[in-house]
């Protein structure tokens, strides 16, 4: 399903945004880690679309257009994230208006998928509505990581609005498209908001010793990892000339206790992605695909936490 997704996510755009742009939004999406690279994931997308699927039995175009105004609206945040994180430069501007033409256009696809469906007006007040929780937890983010000495419970509850809001944004959009009771949308809306708190988790840890300028603790980030570095050693991270973290400092990281904690956490929210599915299939929705899901997410966050202990990883 991911190539249709590609597809309907470069067809959203060339719809519903101006002409003049149409190109550089193209361009933009085509990056490393966006949509329509060839090794995009489209995690936000592909997860909306299982969980329409688990809804209503079966994949339909109006689960695809949905799924689509989902990774449009996520890639939005990831511009907005990857300008917050970088250094100013004369294409942040630029940056900035293409997002916002993202936001836009997933909104109009988000439309086009509820227009004359029963619960249309629901859905499409979800997905208006709920992505304010992310845009805060962005928020938050950015002022934490200015402020400085951010607590362990305002490094987590950034974490839970900035990534946990998008995965029960999406869940919860395309629950209510496929036209479920509202006692079980609320369950695919905690799956989601698990599942990508723990996602986010395990990608802060990846982050805190990431090779180059990007490295979380060279930048003082105010991720849990990074916060519980600072708050057990009472160590600043150090970075070199280059702006990369030093290796002292990051020596003092892997043998504070920060890995594990953050290990632990995110195994957590996993634990209680698992509870969710087995609720959902209890409650008799269709759940293979789901599970497929919630297992690649599963994997790819054991590759990370390997390095830290098969005992951990269990």
């Amino acid at each position: 399903m991911l190539h249709f997704l590609r597809a309907q996510v470069a067809d959203a755009v060339i719809t519903h945004a101006e002409p003049t742009i149409h190109a550089d939004l193209i361009r933009l999406l085509s990056r490393p880690g966006y949509a329509l690279h060839p090794e995009g994931t489209c995690r936000a997308g592909l997860f909306a679309l299982e969980v329409y699927r688990s809804a209503r039995g079966r994949y339909d175009s109006t689960g695809l257009v949905a799924a689509a105004a989902v990774e449009l609206q996520m890639q939005s945040a990831s511009v907005f994230d990857e300008v917050a994180d970088g250094d100013a430069c004369d294409s942040r501007a630029e940056d900035l208006a293409l997002a916002i033409a993202l936001f836009t256009a997933g909104t109009a696809a988000a439309a086009e998928a509820t227009s004359g469906l029963p619960g249309g007006a629901s859905a499409m007040r979800h997905f208006c509505v709920a992505t304010s929780g992310a845009c805060a937890g962005q928020f938050l983010d950015a002022r934490l990581g200015r402020r400085g000495g951010a607590t362990y419970e305002e490094a987590l509850h950034m974490t839970r609005l900035k990534s946990g809001s998008l995965g029960a944004f999406a869940a919860g959009f395309a629950a209510r498209l496929a036209g479920i009771d509202p006692g079980l949308s609320s369950v695919f809306e905690s799956l989601g908001f698990n599942l990508f708190t723990c996602a986010q988790l395990v990608d802060d840890q990846r982050d805190a010793c990431a090779p180059g300028e990007r490295c979380d603790l060279a930048r003082s980030k105010a991720t849990l990892p990074v916060v519980y570095f600072v708050r057990q050693t009472s160590l600043e991270p150090a970075a070199a000339s280059d702006g990369t973290l030093s290796p002292k400092s990051r020596d003092a990281y892997q043998s504070s206790g920060a890995p594990i904690y953050a290990a632990v956490l995110s195994l957590a929210y996993m634990g209680r992605a698992r509870a969710d599915l087995r609720s959902l299939a209890e409650r008799g929705c269709a759940t293979t695909s789901l599970e497929a899901f919630v297992g690649r997410v599963e994997s790819e966050a054991a590759l990370t936490l390997c390095a830290l202990g098969s005992g951990v990883v269990v």
